[in-house]
C-alpha cells in the first residue's frame, strides 16, 4: 500500500468489486432490481454487464466527464469478518488474520506517508492532509439514510450529488425502470447492535488514474452500520394503496464505502460520496484480490 502513495509510482490500476446501495431495496425487485454494474478487474475475466434497463444514451461531453470524474475501489480494501466466521483450519485462520493486520498496517503508513508529503517543510511544519476520521461515521450514517430514501422517492437529484457517478447511473436506471404509478417508503426504524456497530471497518488513502494519463487523490472509507430498516411499496393508480405483501422489516448489516477526492495542491477534501457497498471477504476471496493487484502491478511493470 505504500507504493500507492509513491510520486513515481502512484496507483495506476484498481481491481473492481461489487457495488450497490442498501440489500433492502435491492431485493424489492420490481421497484429496485440492480446488478453490479463495474466488472471486477482482474486479468483474464470476463466483465459483468448490467442487467438493468438502461436510460438515454449519454452524450459524448457527458461520458468524457463521466471518464474524469470515475471512480475505483482503492487496492487492499478489507472487510474483515468477525473472528468466529475466520476459516477453522488453524493455518488459515492464522494467515487471515495475519492479512487483516497486515491491511490495517499498510493503510496507516499510507495515511502518515500522506501527511508527511503534505507538509510544508519537512521540520517543524503541520501536515495539511488530514482524514478527519471522527466524522467517518457520523457522515456515512447520514449518506446511508439519504441516499436510502431518495431511492425510494425516485429523488435523482440528491444521488446525484451524494453518489459517485457510476453509482448514480445505476439507481438512475433502476428508478427509471419502476412501474409507473408505483412509489416506495423507506424508513430506518433504528441501528442495531450497538455494542458492535457503527465502526470504520477500512479507511485508506491513494491515487486513482484519469483518462489523460493524470491522476487524483483520493481518501475512502469503509462504514460497517447494522440496522433495522423497513420498505414499503404503494399503487398511486389505485389511491394510493399498499401492495399487499410489498412491507418488508430486516435487520441489516451493510458496509459503506465513501470517497472524497483530495486536492493535490491544498490537501483539502471534497465532499464524501458514496461509492457503493461491499460484502465482508472471505480467505479466498481476499487471496484472489491480492493475486489479481500483484498480476496487474507486474503487468503494468511490464509495460515500462
Amino acid at each position: 500500500m505504500a507504493k500507492l502513495l509513491s510520486v513515481s509510482r502512484p496507483l495506476l490500476l484498481s481491481s473492481f468489486r461489487s457495488r450497490a446501495p442498501s440489500p433492502i431495496l435491492i431485493n424489492l425487485r420490481r421497484s429496485f432490481s440492480i446488478t453490479t454494474l463495474r466488472p471486477y478487474g482482474s486479468r483474464g475475466r470476463g466483465s459483468r454487464q448490467s442487467r438493468t434497463s438502461q436510460s438515454k444514451p449519454f452524450k459524448k461531453d457527458e461520458v468524457l466527464q463521466m471518464q474524469a470524474n470515475m471512480t475505483l475501489l482503492l487496492p487492499n480494501t478489507f472487510v474483515a469478518p468477525p473472528l468466529w466466521r475466520y476459516p477453522r483450519q488453524p493455518s488459515k485462520f492464522a494467515h487471515m488474520l495475519w492479512l487483516n493486520v497486515k491491511a490495517r498496517a499498510q493503510s496507516l503508513w499510507a495515511i502518515m506517508s500522506m501527511k508527511m508529503l503534505s507538509q510544508p517543510t519537512m521540520i517543524f511544519s503541520k501536515p495539511l492532509f488530514k482524514f478527519h476520521k471522527s466524522a467517518v461515521i457520523p457522515t456515512a450514517k447520514a449518506l446511508h439514510v439519504q441516499m436510502s430514501e431518495a431511492i425510494a422517492a425516485g429523488d435523482k437529484e440528491t444521488l446525484r450529488s451524494i453518489c459517485t457517478p457510476e453509482l448514480f447511473q445505476t439507481l438512475a436506471a433502476t428508478i427509471d425502470s419502476r412501474p409507473r404509478g408505483v412509489r416506495a417508503e423507506w424508513e430506518l426504524v433504528r441501528y442495531d447492535q450497538r455494542w458492535r456497530f457503527p465502526r470504520i471497518a477500512d479507511w485508506r488513502v491513494g491515487y486513482q488514474p484519469l483518462h489523460d494519463g493524470s491522476m487524483k487523490m483520493v481518501k475512502q472509507a469503509v462504514v460497517s452500520i447494522a440496522s433495522i430498516q423497513r420498505i414499503a411499496r404503494y399503487d398511486d393508480s389505485k389511491g394510493g394503496i399498499k401492495i399487499a405483501g410489498s412491507q418488508r422489516v430486516r435487520p441489516m448489516i451493510e458496509h459503506l464505502v465513501i470517497q472524497a477526492v483530495v486536492d493535490k495542491t491544498t490537501y483539502e477534501s471534497a465532499p464524501w460520496k458514496i461509492w457503493g457497498t461491499l460484502s465482508e471477504m472471505t480467505y479466498e476471496e481476499y487471496l484472489a484480490d491480492v493475486e489479481n493487484l500483484q498480476a496487474i502491478m507486474s503487468d503494468q511493470v511490464g509495460k515500462t
